[in-house]
């Protein structure tokens, strides 16, 4: 895992972990569904008894990726909660603040919303960075 970046700005690093946090949970939600359609397929999950799935090492990984998801969901839950109540102080807070909101709105569902969010982070990012 690479070094926590370092930021002057609080609210700026709440942002950035709860993109951490995102991005983690996204990825154990994609290896908990691969998981379960390998148990489904190789191992007729679904048809054995609690005490048989202990057994079956790749279930283990199961129910640690469950826990690991409930911690995270709890920390990025308590972390949105800290980001509503304070106004942006700078640029790069608003950036970050976007970037959650980019990623809390599914394109699916709103993909005019979510590109006018994913643009606004864009230009802004490029405009505090002197269009660099």
């Amino acid at each position: 895992m690479p070094a926590p970046q370092v930021v002057a700005d609080p609210s700026v690093a709440i942002c950035l972990r709860w993109l951490a946090i995102d991005a983690e949970q996204r990825q154990l939600q994609l290896e908990w569904g691969t998981l379960e359609g390998w148990l489904m397929t190789k191992r007729n999950w679904y048809q054995l008894s609690s005490g048989q799935q202990a057994e079956i090492p790749e279930g283990a990984r199961l129910s640690e990726i469950d826990v690991r998801l409930d911690v995270l969901e709890v920390e990025g839950h308590a972390l949105l909660k800290a980001m509503r109540p304070k106004p942006a102080k700078s640029i790069e807070a608003v950036v970050a603040n976007l970037a959650v909101a980019a990623r809390l709105i599914f394109v699916e569902d709103h993909p005019e919303a979510h590109g006018l969010i994913t643009r606004a982070v864009r230009d802004l990012a490029a405009f505090s960075s002197g269009g660099k």
